[in-house]
């Protein structure tokens, strides 16, 4: 069977996963944590999802990509040392009303959000999101011998939820 997978925050509280958005709200320090992650990239959180009619920071992101295969291709690039900690989603937890794929398959950034690059979320469908792209394992490559931290989820595609997950009792994967 093929999971969806998000990575487990080191700041969480209670059991509850939150979109960024809703962190803001209710737990205002640990959204300044999380958002910093997109310092040089803040326009990204404000981009409109146009499928679900929220901004990107309105979702939860899973990815189908086994995390084992993320730290294999981190370590082939030449990342040395990491250590990552996912839960393990049944896709069929998550509300396919509420939830697109990001299909990351624009080659531009002016294209980003065209509804042409997304598609419709079946958890029955799943595993044809769960292989790592070469062009992400290319750009691990580039990002690791410039000395730089590469994105973990570029040009994967991303399950987005416009939605919360309960997470008591899921499977955490630790990598």
């Amino acid at each position: 069977m093929n999971y969806l997978y998000h990575s487990v925050p080191k700041d969480l509280q209670g059991n509850i996963l939150y979109p960024l958005n809703v962190l803001k709200e209710k737990y205002p320090e640990i959204y300044a944590q999380q958002v910093s992650k997109y310092i040089g990239r803040e326009h990204i959180i404000q981009q409109q999802i146009p499928v679900l009619d929220c901004l990107w920071n309105d979702v939860l992101h899973f990815s189908a990509i086994n995390p084992i295969e993320i730290k294999q291709a981190l370590i082939e690039a030449g990342h040395k040392d990491i250590t990552m900690n996912y839960y393990q989603v049944d896709p069929k937890l998550i509300d396919t009303k509420n939830t697109i794929v990001y299909l990351y398959a624009h080659t531009d950034n002016k294209d980003k959000m065209n509804e042409a690059n997304f598609a419709p979320y079946d958890p029955k469908e799943v595993q044809q999101f769960a292989v790592m792209p070469q062009m992400t394992k290319d750009y691990y490559r580039e990002m690791i011998s410039k000395g730089e931290r590469p994105l973990l989820y570029h040009r994967v595609p991303h399950i987005l939820y416009k939605g919360d997950l309960n997470i008591t009792g899921l499977p955490v994967i630790a990598v």
